[in-house]
Parts: structure tokens; sequence; C-alpha cells
């Protein structure tokens, strides 16, 4: 009667390990190979809301979504005149020319934003570009514009 039940035991447990590794195996079958962003979304993993958005597949791969860089005509952002130019999708960057093209940023936006709209970006003192640091800057960055219902607030 022992040698009955102890060869049940036995089978049992070789029938939960096989159980087990079958179904192993089947959720093996099941992860997909991700290689890139949209991969990552199809395979139903969790995208993260930012911008550019990001998908972390099943085994910790981070993938961001590539995106070209937004530039919002009406903040006037390109190339300046004096080899300087407005960049960053929030319009707040005064970098060379043969910079803007190379840069992407986080778009965000904050009430002193609005500040640089009408600013100067344009070779400073060192050479380098920068926002001239003018009294009416200086003035609306200390006290940045309130947004009007709900929008972009009004610059200087």
């Amino acid at each position: 009667m022992k040698t009955i039940v102890l060869g049940l035991g036995v089978v049992l447990i070789i029938v939960a390990g096989l159980m087990y590794a079958f179904s192993t195996l089947q959720n093996s079958d099941k992860m997909v190979s991700v290689t890139n962003f949209d991969e990552c979304v199809a395979a139903g993993n969790p995208v993260m809301e930012s911008y550019p958005r990001q998908c972390r597949s099943a085994d910790g791969q981070l993938f961001v979504e590539d995106v070209p860089p937004v530039q919002d005509p009406n903040q006037g952002l390109g190339l300046q005149a004096n080899g300087c130019a407005v960049a960053g999708c929030s319009g707040t960057l005064c970098v060379s020319a043969d910079e803007a093209g190379g840069i992407v940023t986080t778009c965000e936006y904050r009430a002193e934003y609005a500040c640089y709209k009408e600013a100067s970006c344009e070779p400073q003192s060192d050479g380098k570009c920068g926002w001239t640091e003018t009294a009416k800057l200086q003035r609306c960055l200390n006290n940045p514009p309130v947004f009007e219902d709900g929008g972009i607030p009004q610059a200087m």
C-alpha cells in the first residue's frame, strides 16, 4: 500500500512539473521580440504620456517614439538674420543656426516662456548666441504674463 501511495505521489509530482514547464513554454512563446517603439505598443506594453511618448517592454527595455521636431510658426522659431536661431519646442532656446536643426526638447509651456516671443536672440559679447537681457525681458521674466482663458499667455 505504501508503494502505491509513494508511486502516485511521484507521478503527481512529475505531472505537476510537466504542466509547469508547459505553461512556462507557452508564456515565453507569447513574449514578442520588441525592437522599436511601434512594436512595443503593438505588443500591449504600457505607454508613458510624455513627449515624445515612451514604451517599456516586458523585459524592461525603454523605447522612445521617433517624432520630428515641432516648430510653431506663430512663435517665430527658426533662423534669424544674425546667425542665431530660436529652438526648442517651447521656443526658449537661443542657439547658433547650425545647432538649431538638431535640437529636440520636451514640449511644455510656462507663463514666462511668452516673454521670449519678443526678445532678441542674437550673438552676445562672448560670440555665442543667447537672449539679450533687456530691462523689458527682465521685467517680464520677473512678473510673467497670466494665462487668459486657459490658453497661452500674451507676450510682454
